[in-house]
């Protein structure tokens, strides 16, 4: 939309100007077999073009090592094999009729960072984050702050519910093994000839994750974030109810804050270090389990 004429003379009217220069390039990513796909290249100057280039060759060696990287969940394949090999290993998964693993969606995830990244950018968080940027210091009314609070509780959050109660109780919660399913009506599925529809994920899905509550990490002051949240109800239910837990790290000493009984409660880490990874590729040749938090360069 953003290439349009009429869309651009939109947004200078609100003071958004987009130089003619300037073009989008729309694509879509598979992350079942870590590929990307673009469109309307055609469009693009001749300039754009060998730029446009130099992305999909920068996206491409991102894919490969992301194949790589992931395929330590997989035991049919060899995470010590090339980067390339075990892409292109990855890509003919994704097509096999008898894989019920084709990707682990959002298996393991445990986190969700609001804050600059720079302050965890030096950090392995082994896929299980989710990643909000946010500056307080622009964010001067909290309104930012509470949008995205509004949508982290109820997507993040039930995400993670999703996959707890699964992994808890898969049979009542659950929706056992996927292998015999029924599809209902296009609404949901059913195990073989049983009617009662399933209500949560299947084995195939969950067998990886630990069920932990999502912890939600916010850089601001204590006080503010306790304004903000008890603005909209609906949110403020998820983190008094504790169905997520919320931190508050304060931007000027970093110290933690908790959030227990209606308020905030200073919070001492029980480590001060964090392990450093010379190698993240070796770690992810030789385990297959959920891996701790590692500082790398």
């Amino acid at each position: 939309m953003a290439n349009h004429i009429e869309v651009r003379l939109k947004l200078k009217e609100k003071g958004i100007l987009i130089p003619e220069t300037t073009q989008f390039v729309g694509g879509l990513h598979d992350t079942t077999r870590d590929e990307i796909e673009f469109y309307d290249e055609a469009v693009l100057s001749p300039t754009n073009q060998h730029l446009h280039q130099q992305n999909i060759n920068t996206f491409t060696h991102a894919l490969d090592e992301n194949a790589k990287e992931r395929s330590r969940r997989f035991l049919m394949i060899d995470s010590k094999d090339d980067a390339k090999k075990i892409h292109e290993t990855i890509k003919l998964r994704s097509l096999s009729l008898f894989e019920p693993r084709p990707e682990w969606n959002h298996a393991t995830n445990a986190l969700c960072i609001i804050g600059k990244r720079e302050n965890n950018k030096h950090l392995f968080l082994d896929r299980r984050s989710f990643l909000n940027s946010y500056d307080y210091a622009i964010d001067t009314d909290g309104k930012i702050l509470l949008g995205i609070l509004n949508a982290v509780a109820p997507v993040c959050g039930g995400i993670n519910l999703e996959y707890y109660f699964s992994r808890v109780d898969n049979y009542r919660l659950g929706a056992g093994t996927k292998l015999p399913h029924n599809v209902m009506g296009l609404i949901g599925v059913a195990n073989g000839m049983d009617g009662d529809l399933r209500t949560g994920l299947p084995k195939q899905m969950i067998n990886i994750h630990d069920p932990l509550r999502l912890l939600v990490t916010v850089e601001h002051f204590p006080d503010e974030v306790l304004k903000i949240i008890q603005i909209n109800p609906s949110t403020y239910e998820w983190f008094i109810n504790e169905w997520i837990h919320l931190v508050v790290i304060h931007p000027d000493n970093k110290e933690l804050f908790v959030f227990k009984n209606g308020a905030f409660e200073k919070y001492q880490p029980l480590t001060t270090t964090i392990k450093k990874a010379d190698n993240l590729d070796k770690i992810f040749e030789c385990e297959d389990e959920n891996l701790p938090v590692y500082h790398f360069n």
